[in-house]
């Protein structure tokens, strides 16, 4: 199957220029990482042996490595590469890929409001589009609003609905994925995944990425929107698909929203992604759909899927097993020349300056800077993975990660060290 977006009836507006999101804290200036040199010596195999063998030698636990060199896509050490694991927050990355492999980085997902068949009714058609906000700035930059939707369907009417309907039937009912714990959703780190939710799920559009979630993301929305339009009555149902369109407002871009997912770790918005690239791929929105469509994607992209297990699009779920190989070759794609994924590069966290990346690396650490990557953490598993330029100035691509270590702290110590490693590594 080719990697070819559906066909869309509506056309997204051009992007509204660069923007800041809130995850970049730091007051210094980031002047961004040195560019890679072709003519740069490609690391031996023993010499990446050298420098990594001593930080995962004699650990406890599961442990896998792959380190590729970033131009030619050769894998230069495998420690158990191929050993599925519970890879966390890594799953992001590829997750990430595939949704922009399958849209591209400058589409928005559009959420429309049409006719009813009966006088004072309308009917909302959810498009999986996480990041609507109530009015003015949201939790998201640069989201829609339900206050200018309803502004749209007013003026369009002429006076108020009566009535409005809600269409969520993009996504069938499987708001929570195999092998995530509901106390990850009572804690804040999630929320039930439906198509029509403002902020993530958030009760507050100030609440910090893991806040407090709305216990039904779907009413919450809608009767928000039902207020904004004088009042109207909910109810759900589905639109009648020749129904004349009333108003549309549109997500970021779909660059924007991964990189929201990936430096701050957002695990909902990471799952609304995922069946974002499931729709684009013909499949269908529920996890399952989203999780295969996934893996066809990767393998479209020449990344062999074998002997691993997807269910969602984060991390959360501690059913998920895949191995360190297959996320090395994902980042290794970004940095290539496969224009449709090389938006992933730019979404990795920056070492000491931004989302989860941001308190680890100090200013007096050589990786300060210099590290891309995204972090992964559950109950006994830690893993990172992202890219660095080496001390010769050739891009390496790694993953690395750590199932059954009770100390995380340790094992996050450890993959920091081991990358910090790779960008002192002359080991040609």
């Amino acid at each position: 199957m080719a990697v070819t977006p559906l066909v869309v009836d509506v056309t997204p507006p051009p992007q509204n220029g660069p923007m800041l999101w809130p995850y970049l804290t730091q007051d210094t200036e980031f002047e961004g990482l040195a560019g890679p040199s072709a003519d740069a010596p490609v690391p031996s195999a023993e010499g990446i042996a050298a420098i990594l063998e001593p930080h995962f030698s004699g650990m406890s636990g599961d442990v896998a490595v792959s380190v590729r060199d970033g131009l030619t896509g050769e894998e230069l050490y495998n420690r158990s590469a191929q050993e599925p694991l519970i890879p966390a927050s890594s799953t992001k990355a590829v997750t990430a890929a595939a949704a922009l492999a399958v849209w591209g980085s400058g589409y928005r997902i559009p959420t429309r409001v049409v006719a009813g068949t009966e006088a004072g009714q309308v009917v909302l058609i959810a498009g999986g589009d996480v990041t609507l906000t109530r009015e003015g700035a949201g939790y998201y930059e640069d989201a829609g609003t339900l206050a200018d939707l309803a502004e749209q369907v007013v003026d369009q009417l002429g006076s108020a609905p009566t009535t409005l309907i809600v269409d969520t039937s993009i996504f069938p009912d499987d708001p929570v994925a195999p092998g995530v714990d509901r106390v990850d959703i009572a804690d804040g780190y999630t929320a039930e995944l439906t198509p029509f939710m403002v902020d993530g799920g958030r009760t507050e559009p100030t609440a910090p990425n893991y806040g407090q979630r709305s216990q039904d993301p779907t009413k919450a929305a809608a009767d928000h929107l039902a207020d904004l339009l004088g009042g109207a009555t909910v109810e759900y149902g589905t639109a009648d698909p020749q129904a004349a369109e009333l108003g549309v407002v549109y997500s970021p871009t779909m660059q924007r929203m991964v990189e929201a997912a990936m430096v701050t770790s957002d695990n909902l918005l990471a799952d609304a992604l995922a069946r974002q690239a499931a729709l684009g791929w013909g499949a269908e929105a529920s996890f399952a759909g989203g999780a295969a469509a996934t893996l066809e994607i990767l393998e479209s992209l020449g990344i062999s899927t074998e002997g691993v297990a997807l269910y969602d699009g984060s991390g959360l779920s501690t059913d998920n097993l895949l191995t360190a190989s297959l996320l090395s070759q994902v980042v290794t794609v970004a940095v290539s020349d496969e224009v449709r994924v090389t938006g992933l590069a730019a979404s990795f966290a920056v070492a000491g300056y931004s989302g989860s990346l941001e308190r680890r690396f100090g200013e007096e650490d050589p990786a300060h800077g210099e590290v891309r990557a995204k972090t992964g953490t559950l109950s006994q598993v830690s893993s990172l993975t992202g890219m660095v330029l080496d001390a010769d100035g050739r891009w390496l691509t790694f993953s690395f990660i750590i199932n059954g270590k009770n100390n995380l702290y340790e094992a996050e110590r450890v993959l920091d060290k081991a990358a910090t490693a790779l960008i002192d590594c002359g080991c040609s």
